[in-house]
């Protein structure tokens, strides 16, 4: 089934809906960047809450980036992704893997200092940041505390990953739903019990197409508005690895051709590779100077 975002309405009880499934997106970025199976698991909820922050926003072109830092051995995480579903990222240390129970190993790779921080774009065109310090060091649960705190709209949500046979990430599902102005409180109490008691990773397994999901958590009434794909998608090129290399100053760019005569620049998001040759260098220190 395909990674999709589904964005749509409780009208009668002034509920917004998003239904974000990253699992091949998931899948992808564990083979890009070699994620072992800790590692995978919370890059995968990490990729699922970036794209429903994202489908939130209100222009195509908004950006907005989920950045965890601990003291844990992953050390963190950053997704970066936008109202149009496209999402990259990276996991500062890949290689972290708890053997037995998968949630207690994800608590166990973020240790036991923290924060959670949220970069999203404002009306006046700069970005807003917003950090919760990790309470339960569960990424679901610390991100419901980053929508009560710094939010502050009335907010209820899950992050799901059900394993498939030999697959850890059978499914990887993200779904939220917005209490909108003069919209009903109650509502969003109720489907916040749902989550609670495990109403995603049943009806997943039930059904997992989106709007059978959303209706076996939250009931009839759901009105689909928007459907999209998800994409990995960066916007790395040779001119931001250009960029790259002048940030080095004169100074810089001389020490380089004194010995390697060359600058390789790795994207850290899709790990890509760019090498600055020496003929390059020079140009650019020539615009420098």
């Amino acid at each position: 089934m395909p990674d999709r975002i589904c964005r749509g309405l409780y009208a009668s009880r002034g509920i917004r809906v998003v239904f974000a499934r990253v699992t091949e997106t998931a899948r992808l970025a564990r083979m890009l960047h070699g994620l072992y199976p800790t590692s995978a698991r919370l890059f995968a909820q990490g990729l699922a809450g970036g794209v429903l922050l994202g489908a939130l926003q209100k222009s195509e072109e908004d950006r907005v980036n989920l950045q965890l830092d601990c003291d844990g051995p992953v050390g963190g995480l950053l997704v970066d992704a936008d109202a149009a579903g496209n999402v990259r990222g990276y996991v500062r240390h890949p290689e972290v893997h708890f053997l037995g129970d998968p949630v207690r190993g994800a608590r166990a790779a973020l240790g036991g200092v923290g924060q959670l921080t949220v970069l999203r774009p404002v009306a006046d065109g700069g970005y807003y940041r917003s950090t919760v310090q990790l309470e339960s060091f569960d990424l679901v649960e610390d991100l419901r505390h980053w929508f009560a705190t710094s939010d502050q709209v009335a907010t209820a949500l899950d992050l799901c990953i059900l394993p498939a046979g030999d697959e850890p990430l059978g499914e990887v599902v993200g779904l939220l739903f917005q209490r909108l102005p003069n919209g009903d409180e109650h509502a969003i109490d109720e489907i916040r019990s749902r989550l609670a008691d495990g109403a995603l990773p049943a009806a997943l397994a039930k059904d997992p197409h989106a709007q059978a999901v959303v209706t076996a958590v939250a009931g009839e009434g759901f009105e689909l508005l928007a459907d999209m794909e998800v994409s990995w998608l960066c916007s790395c090129d040779h001119a931001r690895a250009r960029a790259a290399a002048s940030a080095l100053g004169v100074e810089g760019i001389d020490e380089v051709l004194a010995a390697e005569k060359r600058v390789v620049i790795d994207c850290q998001f899709c790990r890509k590779q760019y090498v600055i040759d020496e003929a390059e260098l020079r140009e650019i220190r020539g615009k420098l100077a």
